[in-house]
């Protein structure tokens, strides 16, 4: 965390701090001048229709929820799940500012089998990191500051209604396997473009042989265009973001593939 930015957040307590970094990106990000490092979220334009269903898991802060409102529209609509109250509350008050009436909110953890998970966020360098929010049991190596029990709930539990799902993204460190085992139902039926982050490469192969049995391929961002690539593969797509793109939706998508 830079000088700046623990001044921040001692001068204006945790509360207000993280509403001006919510605030502060989606002012930046309409400059359209943010780092490659939010590629994803400037791409989601060219996967995302007006009309479309999202979902959201993960949603943190509400850097990929606002976007991907937007581009939905009024006859779209975006879920936003978002397990930790602090979190929650802010992604709350972001989307009241926005009017945005396209957004559904959750205070969920998703996938498992348990009724309740222990959600914590970790000290780091002496620093406490906001981005570093996770499931305890996943990273027990890490000094927990801040600890909350969330209740856990399927995909296919609370989503089962929905006459379509289009695109679905989701960022959960490390439990992206046992999400995606819970929204199968889903999966099968609504067959939606994934984006999904994945810090360790071997649960690119987990997922896909999760996806494979509705014909899905894997592909990575690079200079705006969608490459191809095996769970064997060396390459390393900026910030672990995969995309998983079933048959049914590649002829939409086909000038974007390289």
């Amino acid at each position: 965390m830079s000088i700046i930015r623990k001044f921040l957040l001692y001068a204006l307590g945790e509360k207000r701090y993280l509403r001006l970094l919510a605030n502060s990106f989606q002012k930046l990000y309409k400059t359209g001048r943010l780092s490659v490092d939010y590629q994803d979220i400037y791409f989601l334009k060219n996967i995302i229709n007006q009309g479309d269903y999202c979902i959201d898991i993960g949603a943190h802060l509400g850097y990929f929820t606002v976007e991907m409102s937007r581009l939905a529209g009024n006859h779209g609509h975006v879920f936003a799940i978002e397990p930790m109250t602090k979190f929650f509350n802010t992604l709350k008050v972001l989307v009241s500012n926005i009017k945005n009436g396209n957004i559904t909110l959750f205070q969920y953890a998703m996938g498992g089998g348990e009724a309740f998970v222990e959600m914590g966020i970790p000290r780091v360098n002496k620093v406490k990191k906001f981005a570093y929010a996770r499931v305890i049991r996943t990273s027990t190596f890490l000094e927990y500051v801040e600890s909350e029990k969330v209740k856990n709930v399927t995909g296919d539990e609370i989503f089962c209604d929905l006459s379509r799902v289009d695109f679905i993204k989701c960022d959960v460190e490390g439990l992206e396997l046992a999400v995606f085992q819970s929204f199968v139902e889903i999966i099968d039926k609504h067959r939606p473009v994934i984006l999904c982050e994945l810090g360790d490469p071997q649960e690119r192969k987990r997922l896909l042989d999760l996806f494979s049995p509705f014909n899905y391929k894997m592909y990575y961002l690079e200079n705006k265009k969608l490459r191809s690539f095996s769970p064997e593969s060396t390459v390393a797509p900026v910030s672990h973001n995969h995309y998983f793109i079933p048959e049914r939706r590649l002829q939409n998508l086909s000038h974007l593939i390289s």
